[in-house]
């Protein structure tokens, strides 16, 4: 059985998200349908005139908190969408997004249950806190959003499925048989506890890389392959710099990896720097390589 990862996976965290903000709708509605039967039933606890501040704070907890609620489907939607955000990014900014759902309402609503001479109670010094997760949950989502200007995306596979199988043959194709080397049958097990990333196209996958967790905070690339068609134009760049906010995301210190000989330049100009001896994989003279992901 795979072990649990302290990263989600977009549709994961996204679906969260999105359930989170209907059922965070639905508790703002009733909230709003509370405020009108005090209003319909003339309470003074409501609708006297020194209830205003308690009455002003109340419909603002509740325009909020529908507001944000309908933020976090939006969010959520986002994050399953081809505009997904980069995992560290994702994950940072739905922890303030959900602390801004639960202050920003939350400070006007105990604001106005307190009220003292007029005043809001001190719960209202909830609301600036929620304002600054706020701000910056819209922040990280904005710089977040990966660039599909040029038609490519990046995002995890799952294993088993036809985005997984696509990732085999072109492993197989690229790394494999200018070898003279083929995939045995016993891999694909192997594989079923490790994360698949990949770079696709137009829906055509591109490019991809497996991550295997090592443990200790150590984390290891593995089998990179960028199609023929698609290499030297930076595109492998960007799937290891993907890789690497995948692993920062799940809590990893550091990225460990097998080069070939002829990659290891590649590997260097993107701070990677190699230990030990050179060794044979797979027919090839090899050199481990490593980099911090502080």
């Amino acid at each position: 059985m795979t072990p649990p990862r302290p990263f989600e996976r977009a549709e994961v965290l996204g679906f969260r998200h999105v359930r989170f903000g209907y059922f965070s709708l639905l508790a703002f509605l009733a909230l709003g349908l509370a405020l009108e039967a005090l209003h319909g039933f003339k309470l003074g606890f409501y609708l006297d005139v020194a209830s205003e501040p308690r009455r002003l704070a109340w419909r603002l907890a509740h325009a909020h908190g529908a507001l944000l609620s309908l933020l976090h489907v939006v969010f959520g939607l986002t994050l399953a969408s081809r505009f997904a955000l980069e995992p560290l990014a994702a994950a940072r900014a739905s922890r303030l997004l959900t602390v801004a759902t639960l202050a920003l309402p939350g400070g006007f609503f105990l604001g106005g249950f307190f009220v003292a001479g007029g005043d809001p109670g001190l719960g209202v010094l909830l609301v600036p806190v929620g304002a600054l997760a706020l701000f910056g949950a819209v922040l990280l989502t904005a710089r977040g959003v990966q660039s599909t200007a040029d038609g490519v995306s990046f995002r995890e596979i799952a294993f088993d499925s036809p985005d997984y199988d696509a990732s085999v043959v072109l492993r197989a194709r690229v790394l494999r048989a200018p070898l003279g080397l083929h995939p045995g049958p016993e891999e694909r097990p192997a594989e079923a506890g490790l994360r698949h990333l990949g770079a696709f196209e137009g829906g055509v996958l591109i490019a991809c890389l497996m991550l295997e967790e090592l443990g200790e905070g150590r984390i290891k690339m593995r089998q990179v392959a960028v199609d023929f068609h698609r290499q030297r134009g930076g595109l492998g760049t960007r799937l290891v710099r993907f890789s690497e906010e995948v692993a920062k995301a799940a809590g990893q210190r550091e990225m460990v990896l097998h080069a070939r000989e002829k990659a290891v330049p590649f590997y260097e100009r993107l701070g990677y720097q190699t230990r030990g001896e050179p060794f044979v994989e797979v027919t090839l003279p090899h050199r481990e390589m490593w980099r911090a992901l502080g």
